[in-house]
């Protein structure tokens, strides 16, 4: 734990980073594994439908993405208050990092609603695909509220080194969202609008059920749990350099759906954009989960005033970042026979 410096704590270093990096992976990717899911049952519905999904879905992700702060600035903050042995301010943190990601979710629900079909158009949808994408889009937009809260309230529970609780909810989320979409979709007969329902109803049961925890372990702590502005100004100031690096990526991302809708072979091409796009989320999340170990620790570590176990918990992240990346890497070129018909049975799509 905290404060020790000798080399010969790297092997329970080692222990701590899989210890948390395993269930945060598991947890990370949860929100592409629902997008995975959909794209393999709408995927059944038509080419079309599956780009409409992938066009709703990239706005989706755009802005759940842009508020990622929630998590990672709040596991930072509330690992290094929690090493310090502060856990009252952490949780008090924590609290105004629920209170913020809950007012931006209604926010952004709300606006939504306008901008969806300018959204639509903006990302290039051809004239079938567009009423699709307009409606999963307003109805996916209403789970964000659940879905910023999950991010909020795993950021609190990482940094005092709870991963069991995030990953215990996104597994019962992934399956409940997998059985909803299929349910909806197909024996209820509301094809598209069925999954995107179905993902609203399991994002917003998913941020209940991580909330809960960390307003009962607040109130134990005698942490008040009415909001405060200026623990939300920290808070929204704390992930504003996170923000600025996550517009310049999701802008190269976003630029890559729009050149895919405009191509030649039009949704073809959009819908192969959608699988390919949804196979590199899933692993860019995936390898997140080294990332998230290393902000509890290094959090935890200089909370306690131990730079030095900081630094070893830098390197070590980034040797095994390195050599998963290049171990998944090849794993999703060898395997891409195996997996692409799972999401279209569309020979052009597969091709593409």
């Amino acid at each position: 734990m905290p404060g020790s410096s000798s080399a010969a704590s790297e092997p329970s270093l080692e222990r701590q980073l899989v210890r948390l990096a395993v269930p945060a992976f598991v947890a990370l990717v949860s929100e592409p594994l629902f997008l995975l899911v959909d794209s393999a049952i709408v995927g059944r519905l038509g080419t079309v439908p599956l780009a409409a999904l992938g066009i709703a879905g990239a706005a989706l992700t755009v802005v759940v993405s842009l508020c990622v702060f929630l998590a990672y600035a709040t596991t930072a903050a509330v690992a290094r208050r929690a090493g310090a042995g502060d856990l009252r301010g952490a949780l008090s943190q924590g609290m105004d990092g629920l209170w913020l990601a809950a007012g931006i979710g209604v926010v952004c629900a709300g606006a939504g609603q306008a901008v969806a079909p300018w959204a639509v158009d903006a990302l290039g949808a051809s004239a079938a695909v567009a009423p699709e994408a307009t409606t999963y889009l307003r109805i996916g937009l209403t789970g964000l509220p659940g879905m910023l809260v999950v991010l909020a309230a795993t950021g609190v529970l990482r940094g005092v080194q709870d991963t069991r609780t995030p990953l215990v909810v996104a597994t019962a989320g992934g399956l409940v969202n997998a059985a909803l979409n299929a349910l909806l979709v197909y024996p209820a007969g509301l094809g598209l609008p069925g999954s995107a329902l179905g993902t609203v109803l399991t994002q917003t049961a998913m941020g209940a059920a991580l909330a809960l925890p960390v307003v009962r372990a607040a109130r134990r702590a005698g942490v008040p749990l009415q909001p405060h502005a200026a623990g939300i100004r920290r808070s929204a100031s704390a992930g504003v350099p996170l923000l600025v690096r996550t517009l310049t990526l999701r802008a190269a991302l976003l630029l890559g759906t729009y050149v895919a809708a405009r191509t030649p072979r039009g949704d073809v091409a959009l819908a192969a954009h959608q699988v390919a796009g949804s196979v590199w989320s899933f692993l860019a999340f995936a390898l997140d989960a080294l990332a998230i170990a290393a902000q509890a620790l290094v959090g935890n570590a200089l909370g306690a005033g131990d730079a030095a176990r900081a630094r070893r918990v830098l390197r070590r992240t980034l040797e095994w970042g390195l050599v998963s990346g290049v171990v998944l890497g090849a794993a999703a070129l060898a395997l891409r026979p195996a997996y692409v018909p799972v999401f279209s049975s569309d020979p052009a799509v597969q091709d593409a």
